[in-house]
């Protein structure tokens, strides 16, 4: 994970979960220090327990991926430069705003067919998500997902443990904060901007 200070409040995040539902593209790691960057999303919707993703059959680390390795994926969210302009009331050095979480456990290799395409299903509809009419796998062209299932190689993450970082200028005082979330914005680098937006700013009352 991040140094020892950025797993501890403040900066752990609340939800590390939510961290990994919402940047799915992630980079999966074994012991062997081979690395494939994919989709790796929660098997289901209401467990934190197993992860499922699946990559090119032809990729190095399938070839070699074997059940029971230990496995680390990565879920890297927005992130930012911070400009040492942006502090006057706590002057600092250059740093780095960041939002992401780190998923251990224990890899499961899924090679069969109805497995495979339970993993393709999940991944699809949980990516369709955010449209009014999703497109699912069962409208692909016929025989076209039977082609593809052994070109790919599928794996499941018996979870260990899930941990979050979100680093968003929260041990600066407010007006550094605010000078930050401007500059971010004027680089139009908006993204960690509004997370901090979110996270610090108190809507008006009414």
């Amino acid at each position: 994970m991040s140094p020892t200070l950025f797993r501890a409040e403040p900066y752990i995040a609340s939800d590390p979960a939510a961290i990994v539902r919402d940047y799915p593209f992630a980079t999966l790691i074994l012991a062997d220090m081979s690395a494939t960057t994919t989709a790796i999303v929660f098997e289901t919707d209401d467990s934190q327990t197993t992860l499922i993703g699946h990559m090119a059959a032809r990729n190095p680390q399938a070839k070699t991926m074997r059940t029971g390795d230990r496995a680390l994926a990565i879920f890297a969210g927005p992130h930012a430069y911070i400009s040492p302009r942006w502090y006057v009331e706590k002057p600092e050095v250059p740093t780095w705003n960041y939002v992401a979480a780190h998923v251990r456990g224990t890899l499961e290799v899924i090679d069969d067919e109805a497995g495979q395409t339970d993993v393709l299903r999940r991944t699809i509809d949980i990516a369709e998500n955010a449209f009014s009419a999703p497109w699912t796998i069962d409208m692909a062209p016929e025989g076209r997902v039977a082609f593809l299932l052994p070109k790919i190689r599928s794996f499941r993450v018996h979870v260990d443990s899930l941990e979050g970082t979100t680093k968003l200028s929260q041990t600066h005082p407010e007006g550094d904060r605010e000078r930050i979330i401007a500059g971010l914005k004027e680089r139009s680098d908006p993204t960690i901007s509004d997370l901090m937006s979110a996270q610090w700013r108190r809507p008006p009352a009414g």
